[in-house]
């Protein structure tokens, strides 16, 4: 792309965003007072660009391929991939949110999909998150745990395609593993909000989602003496946060997901899905936040799959993501949420 069509969409990107300065903030998420503006800060403009696909070392991505895939960073965004729907006046929007060690490479699947069933569809990469060597453990692919600027990145994207299509009156948050954590806290950030400062979201869908970012990282720590993938979990938890978590206890609450359940009552609904066996994020976080959210006023169905250990994200024939991708459909199909509980056998 040209430098001139790069400035023209950056152009309309910060006049996007700059329709949020003016809005009355007494309906935001995230517990910001009433005033007279929202006072958004700008959203930085894209400083880091797309991995190919093809360059990953796991060759499920390579099979993907890049049909109908565009580049967010194309559009002056953080970098991303997204989908476009057939219709110009598109009325739905999803935001995908990746889990630990993959980027936005394990979604075009499912953006596509969406697409297909008439939304935009995006899934950012998480500014920060890079391939790296790193001392101890050797070059490692998509290395960190970025739930700030994961989530700052989706929902600069969010707002980028609701000023770009006027006619999206529902939004959809869906995260998975890390990406829980991420889009979690997206939806109780302050900036969760749209040009007339209502909440961004309606809708949260998470499989085997980290909810409880403390439980989780206590866990990683107590077994990183003797296992390299809860050490580098470790790791990259303190390296968010700036810290151990004795060291600054508030930042690791500012992003536990369990802890904020107040401040997301605004949904219309949540859906999670979790495997019952789950080795790697214990089902137990989906059962505390259904419950928090629960005692907030917001339905929620969880959906228990029994028995299921962790699954990779970009495979819709698993369990726990097939079913979590079958409600997101549904509610693109105009479904909504009924509290409940469903268990999922696992043949």
């Amino acid at each position: 792309m040209n430098n001139a069509n790069l400035d023209a969409r950056r152009t309309l990107l910060a006049a996007a965003l700059g329709l949020l300065a003016g809005c009355n903030a007494s309906s935001a998420p995230g517990g910001l007072e009433p005033g007279p503006a929202c006072g958004l800060p700008p959203s930085p403009l894209a400083q880091q660009f797309e991995v190919p696909c093809s360059e990953r070392s796991d060759p499920r991505l390579a099979a993907m391929g890049d049909e109908d895939i565009g580049l967010a960073s194309e559009l002056g965004l953080p970098p991303g991939r997204y989908a476009l729907p057939d219709s110009g006046e598109p009325t739905q929007l999803v935001v995908m949110f990746h889990g630990h060690q993959n980027d936005s490479c394990s979604w075009r699947n499912h953006l596509r999909e969406a697409a297909a069933r008439g939304a935009v569809a995006l899934a950012m990469d998480y500014t920060g998150q890079l391939d790296q060597e790193v001392e101890g453990f050797g070059f490692i692919e998509n290395w960190g745990w970025f739930v700030r600027s994961g989530a700052a990145d989706s929902i600069t994207a969010a707002r980028y395609f609701m000023e770009r299509y006027p006619s999206i009156t529902q939004v959809i948050n869906f995260g998975a593993s890390m990406g829980g954590n991420v889009s979690g806290y997206a939806a109780y950030s302050p900036e969760a909000l749209r040009a007339d400062c209502a909440p961004l979201w309606d809708y949260w869908i998470a499989t085997e989602g980290v909810h409880n970012l403390t439980e989780e990282y206590t866990g990683a720590r107590a077994l990183a003496p003797g296992n390299a993938t809860a050490a580098q979990a470790q790791l990259e938890i303190e390296q968010e946060n700036g810290g151990t978590l004795e060291e600054v206890p508030e930042r690791y609450a500012e992003i536990t997901n369990v802890a904020h359940a107040a401040e997301m009552a605004y949904l219309k609904g949540a859906v999670f899905v979790h495997g019952t066996t789950d080795q790697t994020v214990p089902f137990d976080q989906s059962r505390q936040m259904t419950d928090n959210l629960r005692a907030a006023g917001v339905p929620v169905h969880l959906y228990p799959v029994v028995p299921s250990d962790h699954a990779w994200e970009g495979d819709a024939t698993e369990p726990v993501m097939g079913v979590g991708l079958e409600q997101l459909y549904a509610i693109l199909g105009g479904a909504t949420v009924a509290d409940g509980e469903t268990p999922v056998p696992n043949p």
